[in-house]
């Protein structure tokens, strides 16, 4: 079975990911472009759907002249990010056992803390994870 463009593209990028020390790489949108033949948005799509922090992926771009695309590879626990992050739902869990958060209010601060954080990377997602567990141990003195 012959592979789709978008195949190619992905198992290259990942060869080249895999290659480096760092599960890093810097690559130029028109150079791959001109690599598979291909227009550079092909790439882009590529990128955007490919290669997101729900499959361990951060991406970077630069656009312009000098532009560029970095993509690193991340190894994470949770699937998600801070969705899943059972740290602090954790604790909102251990609060709510020890009456000092009702049902309610618990899931009002799941809710707060994933929503407000829907279209941040994935490293400022578990900063602001911490933040919130940190603040509400405070708060409670726990």
């Amino acid at each position: 079975m012959k592979k789709s463009l978008a195949d190619r593209i992905e198992q290259y990028i990942k060869v080249l990911i895999s290659r480096s020390e760092d599960k890093s790489i810097e690559i130029q949108r028109i150079e791959l472009a001109e690599t598979f033949a291909c227009v550079p948005s092909q790439v882009t799509y590529v990128l955007s759907t490919r290669f997101t922090e729900k499959d361990g992926y951060l991406t970077e771009s630069r656009r312009g002249g000098c532009g560029f695309v970095r993509i690193s590879q991340f190894s994470c626990p949770y699937s998600e990010g801070f969705v899943d992050n059972p740290p602090l739902f954790q604790i909102i869990d251990e609060l709510k056992q020890s009456k000092l958060l009702n049902e309610r209010e618990a899931e009002m601060i799941k809710y707060i803390s994933i929503n407000s954080c829907r279209d941040l990377p994935y490293e400022y997602k578990i900063k602001v994870s911490e933040g919130v567990g940190k603040a509400l141990k405070e708060y409670f003195a726990y």
